[in-house]
């Protein structure tokens, strides 16, 4: 009788650890879609506030000037903001994001913080 109350005890035990690690690793799953969704769309927002601003100061004509704040951090990862031609660039966490930029006359380079931008005769100048 004893003997039949253990196994009965495991077999039920058993049952409860694996209903437990599946529950777990489906959380898990959950969490991860959930960074990287919180990632892209960041990367994204960044991408797009960056491209607008340059954008915007090469359709409002020389003379005009605005300022651009780029996070140091997208979430908890290193990114880097890079300019070819008339595309900027996103690189983070092996994926890369592209907007296509006005004109690919621009001067200087996007940096985390502040920074300002310039149409100085048509030529979009970072700095």
């Amino acid at each position: 009788m004893k003997a039949q109350v253990a196994i009965e005890f495991i077999i039920i035990f058993g049952l409860f650890l694996a209903a437990t690690i599946v529950i777990s690793i489906a959380a898990w799953n959950n969490i991860v879609d959930e960074e990287t969704t919180y990632i892209e769309f960041e990367a994204s927002r960044i991408i797009d506030l960056a491209s607008g601003r340059i954008n915007t100061a090469y359709l409002e004509g020389s003379g005009f000037s605005i300022n651009l704040v780029i996070p140091e951090k997208l979430g908890l990862y290193n990114y880097t903001l890079q300019l070819d031609g008339n595309m900027i660039w996103l690189h983070a966490l092996n994926v890369s994001y592209s907007r296509k930029l006005l004109t690919p006359n621009i001067t200087g380079t996007l940096a985390a913080g502040e920074n300002k931008i310039s149409n100085v005769n048509g030529t979009i100048v970072i700095s």
